[in-house]
């Protein structure tokens, strides 16, 4: 069972930051990432969403261009596949940056899979039990809609019409 000093579970903002620092403390670290290095930022919240606005904001500056006296032959169409491929080309260089600085570094060993604790200080990912005294979790999270009384007036549920 290999032992480390610190168990990181995530790679989003703050899991590959605190890796570094830690190594640079001395530590031996093992960092687990279960699908896409950089997380929810990198690969589906901020760098994707912003590359989607602004891919629809130039769209609504052109159809708006006789505004400012500019002439635009012809309608204004977004091809969704030109911009879903823009936005893919620029979250792949994070997302790979993340992983290729991780594995680079030196009292870092990555995991990739999913890690779950089986005991007091220690985790599981793809059959090999890891322990430490320090487990950090980065793991993000899913949005939920609670469910509410329909009865109050005030409430709905989401699902309820």
């Amino acid at each position: 069972m290999p032992n480390y000093d610190a168990i990181i579970i995530g790679t989003g903002q703050s899991g590959p930051a605190l890796a570094r620092r830690l190594v640079a403390a001395g530590w031996k670290i093992a960092i687990i990432e279960r699908k896409l290095f950089g997380g929810t930022c990198v690969n589906t919240g901020c760098t994707p969403t912003k590359t989607l606005i602004a891919s629809a904001y130039a769209a609504h500056v052109i159809r708006r261009a006789a505004d400012y006296g500019v002439g635009v032959a012809g309608a204004v169409n977004v091809d969704m596949k030109v911009v879903k491929a823009r936005k893919d080309a620029l979250v792949a260089p994070s997302r790979n940056g993340v992983e290729r600085s991780l594995k680079a570094l030196q009292g870092c060993t990555v995991y990739e899979g999913h890690g779950r604790f089986v005991a007091d200080k220690k985790v599981a990912v793809n059959g090999a039990e890891l322990a430490a005294d320090h487990i950090f979790l980065n793991v993000g999270a899913r949005a939920a809609i609670p469910r509410f009384p329909v009865s109050t007036g005030f409430l709905i549920s989401p699902t309820a019409r």
